[in-house]
């Protein structure tokens, strides 16, 4: 990959480092002046980080180069968030309760969790809020949920959490493991053994004022971890979670769960990842250079890895031609990737081989559905990607 990150993206990286260090970065005030801060408010609009940046955009630039106009915006975009910060905090303590009160163990994952770790945690944006329970309490907290006219959506295909919504549109979702399953059998079932020691060492924090039970803090590092993963393989995630891992580690009375956090992330064999996104935290977003991980050097990997994350957005909405990471560039590949997604999507009905051949019709369906626009150049186009951001996963040196 030639491309270099453009000057409203290292502008946009310096203004974060900004927001969430206060230390002052290099050449931001100079940089400001060349890039275009109508791009600058849109990409970080897309990255759902731009009320993180308020008051570095409304209290220190104060008119040139933000503008009266794009000033109104962001301090409207901060208000917005600060307004849903609070109500999905207070509606998931109460959710908390309910749940704690029907005797159902549960832990608050990411949301109001990593807001927490902000230094202006009510900027940190949140469209939904993320439960873990027991996998054998999941029927009985939808329905409790369910009393609470929060009714599981039967759209939801997904095998590894249910999705409660409100009448006015707020989802809660109930996890019963850390993370979608991934290709490593072995990556899986050490998530699964791991489960228990989440809720036996979870610990109750104060979070903008309202105590919640959150994981420990080398189990909560390896959920932040784990989800950046699994959108990663997927089609990608945005700067919102670099910021998250950013808040977490530069934090002094964290650094004494690094030793446990590497070894959980060594047994999971996904260390690999965890140092390259350190790599570039540190490189790009003012991540600490004591942190004793993500010491490997590598500009040009650093990079490419960021400029993979400016191409996703958020959740890889950005990019049509995004898909999941492909282990091999070839037919073959591409044809288990195929079957694999299949059986992600259907976990029950896929048990049966008898009915393989209708849930891949059904499979390839929702697939054109969703790409109804495709012609032969971007279907070309969707695999050519994904086999470039496999390979930037090796360069990485994890293997899945």
């Amino acid at each position: 990959m030639s491309a270099k990150l453009n000057k409203e993206q290292r502008l946009l990286c310096l203004l974060l480092s900004r927001a969430l260090t206060g230390a002052e970065s290099q050449g931001l005030w100079e940089l400001s002046r060349e890039a275009d801060t109508e791009k600058l408010i849109h990409m970080a609009g897309q990255h759902k980080v731009l009320p993180l940046l308020y008051e570095v955009l409304c209290e220190e630039w104060r008119g040139e180069p933000l503008g009266e106009a794009n000033g109104k915006y962001v301090e409207h975009s901060a208000r917005v968030t600060v307004k849903q910060s609070y109500r999905l905090l207070f509606l998931t303590r109460y959710l908390v309760n309910l749940l704690e009160g029907a005797d159902i163990p549960v832990l608050v994952l990411k949301g109001c969790g990593a807001a927490e770790l902000y230094p202006v945690p009510e900027t940190r944006k949140s469209g939904d809020i993320d439960l873990l329970v027991p996998e054998d309490r999941l029927e009985a907290a939808a329905k409790v949920l369910a009393g609470e006219h929060f009714p599981v959506k039967e759209s939801q295909h997904a095998n590894h959490h249910l999705t409660c919504s409100s009448e006015d549109g707020i989802d809660v979702e109930l996890h019963t493991m850390l993370a979608e399953p991934f290709r490593d059998k072995g990556t899986n079932l050490r998530m699964k053994e791991l489960l228990p020691f989440f809720f036996e060492k979870r610990e109750y924090k104060e979070c903008m004022g309202v105590r919640l039970p959150i994981a420990g803090e080398p189990y909560q590092a390896m959920q932040l971890l784990l989800h950046m993963l699994q959108h990663f393989l997927r089609a990608g995630f945005g700067l919102k979670l670099l910021c998250d891992w950013v808040v977490f580690w530069n934090r002094e009375t964290v650094q004494k769960a690094v030793p446990e956090f590497l070894e959980l992330a060594e047994s999971c064999h996904v260390r690999a990842f965890a140092e390259a996104v350190t790599m570039v935290c540190k490189e790009f977003l003012g991540l600490r250079k004591d942190l004793p991980m993500g010491d490997r050097h590598d500009g040009k990997l650093a990079e490419e890895f960021l400029l993979d994350v400016f191409a996703a957005e958020e959740f890889g909405k950005a990019d049509k031609d995004r898909m999941v990471i492909v282990p091999k560039n070839s037919f073959w590949a591409y044809v288990k990737e195929f079957h694999y997604q299949m059986k992600m999507n259907h976990p029950k009905t896929s048990r049966y081989v008898v009915l393989w051949p209708a849930l891949w019709v059904v499979t390839l369906a929702v697939f054109l559905r969703n790409n109804k626009k495709l012609n032969r150049g971007r279907v070309r186009d969707i695999l050519r990607n994904a086999g470039n951001r496999s390979r930037l996963l090796q360069q990485m040196g994890w293997k899945e």
